[in-house]
């Protein structure tokens, strides 16, 4: 009944919510950017003021960057030294975050640019709907009016709770891909005393494998909190994401103190493995939510139907 009005009405409330939440993605996003630089900033000015060396290192891979900075694993490793590598490799990785920050502000101010004037849209079609359907009573007509918005919000709510857990599976991906490089890595750090350090010179290591998919994993978490954060607002549900603001810190200061220090990455796949049970325990929070979302709309499906047959 009415499908030509439903799916406009359905879609244009998707629009409204979809445009809120890029704003405000958006505005984060600008925030983080502002952040991001002002860290690389002190990065650059805490390295150079150290050793002004650090900075010019050309390095093809994490092996290599480690070798530069710190030398051969015999030689005497001060934590001056160690403090200079984690610098660095929170520089590069700072790096890496602006360019992301840049990209993902240019699609979002795109993305909002091509949903603009939805909401005037939305209210022109409940209206005409309304008509359509001839409720002449305006009290009646009034309460069918507040039930179709909020069943269309609650709809709206089930494409961002699906949009969150597909953030949450990607973010899962790179979290298991990091967990499966470390477990590679672990038995190549021990060994790192010796025929292993020869090994600079290669492409790409289990750690530099690593680093990269912990670089793409925070990236990634970032964006499942910010899905989660719109879920929680428009839900009221209580969903910990805590622990994934210091994911990146974390596991840089486990790869260079376990791994330089005690030649073991255990440390660092530890916190990975934390990560990953706390993202899950988000992910099975976000599935009751949708089921409890498809429940109620059922329940105001039933009762717009009552009301109807009844005017």
């Amino acid at each position: 009944m009415h499908c030509e009005y439903n799916e406009k009405i359905s879609y244009m409330k998707e629009c409204i919510q979809k445009k809120n939440k890029l704003k405000g993605l958006l505005k984060q996003t600008e925030q983080d950017m502002i952040r991001e630089k002002l860290l690389l900033n002190k990065l650059a000015s805490d390295i150079e003021k150290q050793n002004q060396d650090v900075l010019k290192i050309e390095s093809t891979n994490t092996t290599s960057l480690f070798y530069a900075i710190l030398g051969d694993k015999e030689e005497d490793q001060t934590k001056e030294r160690q403090e200079l590598l984690k610098a660095r490799l929170r520089y590069d990785q700072c790096i890496h975050n602006v360019e992301y920050l840049a990209e993902e502000s240019k699609r979002l101010v795109d993305e909002i640019a091509e949903i603009d004037g939805c909401e005037a849209d939305y209210e022109d079609l409940i209206n005409k709907k309304l008509e359509k359907i001839h409720i002449e009573a305006k009290e009646t007509g009034e309460e069918i009016k507040k039930l179709i918005k909020r069943k269309e919000g609650m709809k709206a709510n089930i494409k961002e709770i699906d949009e969150a857990i597909a953030s949450g599976e990607e973010a899962l991906n790179s979290v298991e891909n990091t967990i499966y490089k470390l477990e590679r890595a672990e038995g190549w750090g021990t060994d790192v005393k010796g025929r292993t350090m020869r090994s600079a010179s290669e492409n790409i290591s289990p750690v530099d494998e690593a680093r990269n998919y912990a670089e793409e994993s925070q990236r990634m978490l970032s964006r499942f909190k910010k899905e989660i954060s719109d879920i929680i607002m428009i839900t009221g549900s209580e969903i910990s994401v805590t622990s994934f603001d210091t994911f990146a810190d974390y596991f840089f200061d486990g790869l260079i103190y376990d791994w330089v220090v005690l030649s073991d990455i255990g440390k660092s796949l530890d916190t990975v493995k934390n990560i990953k049970n706390q993202t899950d325990k988000a992910m099975s929070k976000l599935y009751e939510e949708k089921v409890t979302e498809e429940f109620m709309i059922n329940q105001i499906e039933e009762q717009i139907n009552r009301i109807i047959e009844n005017a």
